[in-house]
């Protein structure tokens, strides 16, 4: 009430000071607009960048530690499955962890077809109603004999992995 009577009755002092007041909160309230649009803007942008820069289109293994990939002048896209890879230091892993010593897991492959059968039973269970594929992905050294990769070729069929894809550095991918 006392505002409303001093526009309409009072001293020029306080009609102006009212006025710059209210200049004042609408300058106040247009700036804060503006801002937070600004900053809504570029958090957009740069989730738009994370995302673009997370997502790619093919999957994308790992190459493992010690290993030396062949390369090849054909070459396919990946699919995304477990990886295992026998390196230059003598050693099988199976998703980057260590099964044991090559000679040994081809002697005895039975901890390898174990961890094997457990990948087998989580797809199964995280696939209801679906066949398994049998995809593994073989990273092998290039230094190592072509025997070596064959007998454990031998072991993953035997543990039901028949779709096996072979890791090169390939230069054309079709």
């Amino acid at each position: 009430m006392h505002l409303s009577q001093s526009l309409i009755s009072g001293n020029l002092f306080e009609k102006r000071l009212i006025s710059r007041k209210q200049k004042k909160d609408k300058f106040r309230k247009n700036v804060a607009i503006v801002l937070t649009l600004t900053s809504m803007v570029d958090v957009f942008s740069m989730l738009v960048v994370f995302l673009l820069q997370t997502f790619s289109s093919s999957p994308e293994i790992l190459i493992s530690k010690g290993v030396e990939l062949p390369a090849s002048h054909t070459a396919a896209l990946i699919r995304e499955a477990p990886v295992v890879a026998i390196s230059h230091d003598g050693n099988i892993y199976l998703d980057q962890k260590e099964v044991g010593e090559t000679g040994k897991v081809l002697r005895n492959p039975d901890v390898l077809l174990g961890k094997l059968n457990k990948i087998k039973l989580d797809w199964l269970k995280n696939h209801p109603g679906e066949d398994f594929t049998g995809d593994i992905n073989l990273q092998a050294d290039k230094a190592t004999p072509s025997t070596t990769v064959s007998r454990l070729m031998g072991i993953l069929t035997s543990g039901q992995f028949q779709s096996i894809k072979l890791a090169v550095i390939g230069s054309a991918v079709r």
